[in-house]
């Protein structure tokens, strides 16, 4: 599997990528003997592929982990779907909650892969992290400038949030039911899933990380197409402006102008949001990093936005 390849399969029509995604899940389900399930996020992407897998498996199980971080209309349609007839879905949770992981590890600002780059240089400063990705910056997923003042502020960056709240407990659910996961990635939401999609040269995988992921070729429209045709419900807060759902107060893309993820959690909950501005890594609250790094692009938090800025 090569990038042009990859490219021509995301050129085929919705009809031509329905078919690949049933095939894909088709094989997976049949090779694992039905012991399968599918990783249901309560977002669109998630929306659709459990639509796709209950047209293979009808009875197919689904697995939602609540990681204390989500959207309450996420919660909320989960949990309507969960009491549908039909459905079966089953809610996990990790073991540690936000505020604990932000405190243990640190928070997580600007991408995964800035996060990790800026946790393991503040660690080892003088080792080949630093060295590779600060000093000679020779990768795609080198540190940038303007970021690096990161690596000497008082509070950490770490890109371990994911994994704690979210890959843990799909991982210990994987190893006590047995079964195997089903996610809704698509090579085209980052270049991190790009190249694990080419490197896997494939949507199944069949080794120590046996997994399918049956929309990689998938692009955002073709989602929205596909929720059109069918007719879908999706989760509320779709319908009140949100962009992508994800963790609610996930610090992932948030310096981006046309990010409106903070805006409409402060909105919409501001109490949650309040109180998640007041989680703390070394005595810094999550408020003063995002505020650090909201400055860099001349942004700022919804609730300290001068009021005359855009007048």
């Amino acid at each position: 599997m090569d990038l042009k390849e990859l490219r021509e399969r995301q050129s085929w029509t919705l009809r031509q990528k329905i078919d690949h995604s049933l095939g894909v899940i088709d094989q997976f389900v049949s090779r694992l003997n039905g012991q399968v399930y599918v990783g249901f996020s309560g977002g669109k992407d998630s929306t659709v592929l459990l639509d796709l897998c209950r047209i293979v498996k009808p009875d197919i199980k689904a697995v939602f982990c609540n990681t204390g971080n989500e959207y309450p209309d996420i919660v909320r349609f989960v949990r309507e779907l969960k009491n549908t007839e039909g459905y079966d879905i089953e809610i996990i949770y990790p073991t540690l909650k936000p505020a604990q992981v932000f405190e243990k590890y640190g928070f997580p600002l600007i991408s995964k892969s800035t996060s990790a780059i800026i946790g393991k240089v503040r660690k080892k400063p003088d080792g080949k992290v630093f060295e590779n990705f600060v000093v000679k910056r020779h990768s795609i997923f080198k540190l940038a400038k303007k970021w690096m003042f990161l690596i000497d502020e008082k509070f950490d960056v770490s890109e371990k949030c994911c994994n704690q709240l979210k890959k843990k407990p799909f991982h210990e659910y994987h190893i006590t039911s047995g079964l195997f996961p089903i996610s809704g990635e698509m090579a085209s939401e980052s270049i991190q899933r790009q190249m694990k999609y080419l490197q896997a040269g494939g949507c199944n995988q069949f080794d120590d990380t046996t997994n399918s992921k049956p929309l990689s070729i998938w692009l955002e429209d073709d989602i929205w197409a596909y929720i059109r045709e069918r007719g879908l419900k999706i989760a509320d807060i779709y319908h009140k402006g949100a962009k992508r759902t994800g963790c609610m107060f996930c610090g992932y893309g948030c310096q981006f102008k046309d990010d409106n993820r903070l805006q409409l959690c402060y909105e919409l909950y501001p109490k949650m949001y309040n109180h998640f501005m007041n989680y703390t890594n070394n005595g810094v609250t999550y408020r003063e990093a995002m505020r650090k790094v909201l400055a860099v692009n001349g942004l700022f938090l919804p609730d300290e936005k001068p009021k005359t800025l855009f007048d």
